[in-house]
């Protein structure tokens, strides 16, 4: 093995189990989005996400201070996607470089 396979297989491990931290994380925290609903000229806030392929809603309350804690959660699991999507992407070009993927 030459020394850049091996530094890339040392790569590709470490990718990997980046990949199922992040994998673990996206697990407890919440996915979806928060909409507002008007009722009687008050507001209402949902929790709107698809499970086993149909949307779901949860009530979340009227009080935007309950707010605050699960949108820092749902912008902390969009960033965490969006690093996935990056790391897979490399992987796979990784792969590509030691000739395991075609």
């Amino acid at each position: 093995m030459s020394y850049l396979s091996v530094v890339l297989a040392r790569e590709i491990r470490h990718m990997q189990a980046l990949c199922d931290i992040y994998e673990n994380k996206l697990e407890s925290l919440p996915k979806g989005s928060i909409h507002v609903r008007m009722r009687c000229n008050k507001e209402y806030y949902y929790l709107y996400y698809r499970k086993e392929g149909k949307i779901k809603s949860d009530y979340i309350g009227n009080n935007e201070a309950a707010l605050i804690p699960l949108k820092e959660q749902l912008e902390r699991r969009k960033s965490i996607e969006g690093l996935l999507k990056g790391i897979r992407i490399e992987l796979h070009q990784m792969h590509r470089v030691l000739g395991k993927v075609k």
